[in-house]
């Protein structure tokens, strides 16, 4: 009878400990699912100055897959008012714009690089089919950007899949409002920072890191923490950039601290005219202690970084 009654009890308790077992496994699983879930995001929500505004960080050039983006991202640019960019790339002038600004220094980019080097410079933009004259015309800083197109390019990276020409895209056929934080002329002075022989010596990298990967292996480091929204990530690769061509720094410098600066000063004053403003901006402006968010939280916004599940 003892051991029958022992043995029931057993089996009582037994059942009830299973029960116990898969609610906590339950819950465990609930857990990791809801962590698994909220993947935290390169979007900003910044509040303090009236309606709300969000800045999100996007890549110029990225892939298909790319999309479909964060349904939080999304949400939050239809929850908008105004959508605010670095510059709008698909402005009718804008390559005329462009041209104006690509040369007009003395002596031929053949000549800054001599011919070792200028041929170097037209093998890698060799799928890119420009004239030799107009290449010859271009300034050191302007051919650099194009090595960086062709890589991109060579790794499966199109313009015509950046997040924000998406968003200028839904914009336009929305009617909502669009607005450039900066100037094609402001971009191409940070481009140019530096004297003319940093400007050479950073081409030169440049043409370095597309020959043997690391340019390309670079590209895909950013995209990738992009994806991951990883802020920290984007951070320590523009860190390893700019450590590997040292006459860049004056252009890192331009292009980052000082359009950060500037940048968030447009962001406010377009958060004090009281519309909501959903901003896309390159990721690298949104990453580190001297990026926009670090700026604006400095000046007393409430800045919060959101995942996929607010």
């Amino acid at each position: 009878m003892n051991s029958l009654q022992g043995k029931q009890g057993w089996v009582r308790n037994s059942s009830g400990w299973r029960l116990w077992l898969r609610a906590f496994v339950a819950l465990c699983l609930s857990a990791v699912s809801l962590l698994a879930g909220a993947a935290p995001l390169l979007l900003w929500e910044v509040s303090g100055a009236g309606a709300p505004v969000w800045l999100f960080g996007s890549v110029h050039v990225c892939r298909a897959d790319c999309f479909p983006l964060p349904a939080s991202v999304e949400s939050r640019f239809r929850r908008a008012d105004v959508l605010a960019v670095e510059i709008d790339p698909t402005r009718s002038d804008l390559t005329g714009m462009l041209a104006g600004l690509g040369g007009g220094e003395e002596g031929s980019l053949h000549d800054k690089l001599g011919s070792s080097d200028w041929r170097r410079l037209n093998r890698q933009l060799s799928t890119m089919g420009m004239p030799e004259e107009a290449l010859d015309a271009l300034s050191p800083a302007m051919a650099n950007v194009f090595v960086a197109v062709s890589a991109a390019q060579r790794a499966g990276l199109s313009p015509m899949h950046g997040t924000d020409l998406h968003f200028i895209n839904l914009a336009q056929s929305q009617g909502k409002r669009l607005v450039e934080l900066e100037t094609v002329e402001r971009q191409m002075q940070a481009l140019s920072a530096g004297s003319e022989r940093e400007q050479v010596d950073s081409l030169r990298a440049s043409l370095r890191a597309a020959e043997d990967g690391t340019l390309r292996a670079s590209l895909d480091e950013l995209v990738g923490a992009w994806r991951r929204g990883d802020a920290a990530g984007l951070s320590e690769a523009l860190r390893k950039a700019q450590s590997a061509d040292p006459s860049s720094r004056a252009m890192f410098e331009d292009l980052f601290d000082k359009r950060n600066r500037e940048m968030s000063d447009a962001i406010v004053r377009l958060a004090r005219e009281g519309r909501s403003v959903f901003v896309v901006i390159g990721s690298g402006h949104l990453a580190g202690k001297a990026a926009i968010p670090d700026l604006l939280a400095r000046r007393g916004y409430r800045v919060r970084q959101l995942n996929s599940g607010d």
